[in-house]
């Protein structure tokens, strides 16, 4: 069985990343030519259907009807 996320929102990534590699936190944040943070890593999601899952599995994406509005932060 494979398994299902549905993602919710944005979420902002957590100093804990920092536990895992130092600087790893510094590395998922930028800012954009206006000065805006821009955040690379951290969502929310709902697990639809559970499943296993293992390194190197195919990752399939379905988005909604559009029109599609860009992820607000939780």
């Amino acid at each position: 069985m494979s398994a299902v996320v549905e993602i919710t929102g944005l979420r902002n990534p957590c100093r804990q990343l920092n536990t895992y590699q130092a600087g790893l936190m510094s590395a998922v944040m930028d800012r954009d030519d206006d000065g805006n943070l821009v955040l690379k890593a951290g969502i929310m999601g709902v697990v639809l259907a559970g499943g296993e899952v293992r390194r190197d599995d195919p990752i399939y994406v379905d988005l909604p009807l559009g029109p599609h509005e860009r992820l607000q932060s939780i």
